[in-house]
């Protein structure tokens, strides 16, 4: 509990010493030891994130982790996942992290969850613990985690990376923002992944401890509001933003006028060379979001191609805004991972569309 009875709470003498740089913390101090020594946290991924968050909150003095993974390691894992080796290969995850946590704190008890997190079973596990914190790489494993901990009233820490880029968010915190603000289940994104653009090692790094950061001061009782925001990280540039969140609890009107006009433009996968190919081609501008030299080496006659990652760019928006206004925007590309993604720039920009 994040309120526990302090006075029944004791720390032994290893207690003292093992963390005696934090007893004169003046923002922890012996109370908020004891806050942290009986605290429940419950790590969801035991990728690259959720190895680095481990890794401080059981060093911090957390004594009950629980990690939930049904992955096994892999080769290509160790340059992140900083947990595992060579002799951990083909061997469960969450098993391996044990084993390494363990040896850092004795005194902690790690809870290994050797499964996939579902809508069935993800309300009895949440319910064991008083922080969740999602280091997942997938947006349908994040809405299954944002509806157990609002149904629970369980905190939710977010964290996502790519490439040299991060974020990182509270939800459901003292009636706060849930993930669903941050990005509503009607975008369809349930089949995109994260990590398909790469990543870097120190990025995992970097994010998970700024979760276990977040996760240390709500224990502690450091972070006393919630903010409503989120953070982005770009370690290349090492500049963050801060960006507000709004709720969309008093927008569901508006989203569903939304949802509205893209069923009356819906386009049907049969049809899709009609669309592309009939008389009215002037009435639509399809933008083909592949790299140039997939567009060089073949794409539909008229598109244009502004290939996904330059989505992230104001100018590019605003073009896009300006045309869709007088025409069918249709957005191109073989891969459904980068269509979900250029779909969520657009939707986030208000700008209807459809993607074939």
């Amino acid at each position: 509990m994040l309120n526990p009875d302090i006075h029944s709470i004791t720390l032994n003498d290893e207690d003292y010493i093992r963390y005696s740089k934090h007893l004169i913390v003046e923002n922890i101090g012996i109370e908020g030891q004891k806050r942290l020594k009986k605290a429940k946290v419950l790590i969801i991924g035991a990728g690259g994130l959720g190895c680095a968050t481990s890794i401080y909150l059981v060093a911090s003095g957390i004594e009950n982790v629980g990690i939930l993974d049904n992955d096994i390691v892999q080769f290509s894992n160790l340059n992140r996942q900083i947990l595992y080796t060579r002799d951990d290969i083909d061997q469960l995850k969450v098993e391996s992290a044990k084993k390494q946590l363990k040896k850092i704190n004795d005194t902690c008890q790690i809870i290994t969850h050797s499964f996939e997190i579902n809508e069935i079973n993800s309300m009895e596990v949440i319910s064991y613990y008083d922080i969740i914190i999602d280091t997942t790489d997938n947006f349908s494993t994040r809405y299954i985690i944002n509806l157990a901990c609002y149904r629970l009233h369980k905190i939710y820490v977010y964290g996502a990376i790519e490439k040299f880029q991060g974020q990182l968010a509270i939800f459901n915190y003292k009636d706060g923002i849930q993930y669903n603000d941050l990005y509503q289940k009607t975008l369809n994104l349930d089949m995109n992944n994260c990590n398909i653009n790469g990543i870097m090692g120190v990025t995992a790094g970097h994010i998970g401890i700024l979760q276990s950061i977040e996760a240390i001061k709500i224990i502690i009782g450091f972070r006393k509001e919630h903010d409503n925001c989120i953070f982005l990280y770009n370690l290349i540039n090492m500049k963050t933003t801060k960006k507000i969140i709004y709720a969309n609890k008093n927008i569901t009107s508006n989203e569903l006028q939304v949802n509205r006009e893209f069923k009356k433009r819906e386009i049907k996968t049969e049809n899709r060379i009609d669309i592309c190919n009939n008389k009215s081609s002037e009435k639509k501008i399809i933008i083909d979001i592949r790299s140039r030299k997939e567009f060089k080496e073949k794409h539909i006659n008229k598109s244009i191609n502004i290939p996904l990652k330059y989505f992230k760019l104001d100018k590019v928006m605003n073009f896009i805004r300006k045309y869709s206004k007088t025409k069918i925007l249709i957005i191109y590309c073989k891969t459904v991972n980068r269509s979900n993604i250029a779909s969520l720039f657009l939707h986030t920009n208000k700008i209807i569309h459809q993607t074939i």
